[in-house]
């Protein structure tokens, strides 16, 4: 398994609450960040989990990468990127407000979203094996209770 970004203290213990062995299990987690760093790095690994259809999680800033290579390499939209970190079409822009709490029932801390057309047209096209949340399911998954997006993620990895 192979975890990148800032933030993931929380999902590995998310992630170890569920099955304790997750580490052993092939699978990528991009989890969330107020720094972007390495975004074309982690761009790429994105891509070739898409194409090996290795389990993938993308949570938060995971999602918006997810959605940017898609749109690069689906969408075709050669230049797709974050208003936070590149130049060239913004398929993630800011948020006029941010959007910080418990929202719908999940958790948020996002200056960014994608935009509609190519959101709507990405969770139309996720494969089985790409589960991503613009939110933070590991804030709502407990021992008790792990959050399904998170026990969905150990199956496809299992």
């Amino acid at each position: 398994m192979e975890i990148l970004n800032d933030y993931n203290v929380s999902v590995r213990r998310a992630l170890e609450e569920i099955d304790p062995d997750y580490e052993k299990y092939d699978g990528l987690v991009i989890c969330g960040t107020h720094s972007p760093h390495d975004t074309e790095e982690m761009i790429k690994k994105i891509q070739e989990a898409r194409e090996r259809f290795t389990p993938f999680l993308g949570i938060c800033f995971g999602h918006q990468l997810a959605c940017i290579e898609w749109a690069r390499h689906i969408m075709r939209i050669e230049d797709a990127t974050s208003e936070e970190f590149g130049q060239g079409t913004f398929v993630v822009k800011k948020r006029p407000k941010l959007k910080i709490g418990l929202h719908e029932g999940e958790s948020w801390w996002s200056n960014f979203e994608v935009i509609g057309k190519v959101e709507k047209e990405f969770n139309e096209y996720k494969s089985a094996t790409m589960i991503t949340a613009p939110f933070h399911p590991e804030y709502q998954s407990s021992r008790d209770r792990p959050h399904r997006l998170l026990l969905n993620f150990m199956d496809l990895c299992r």
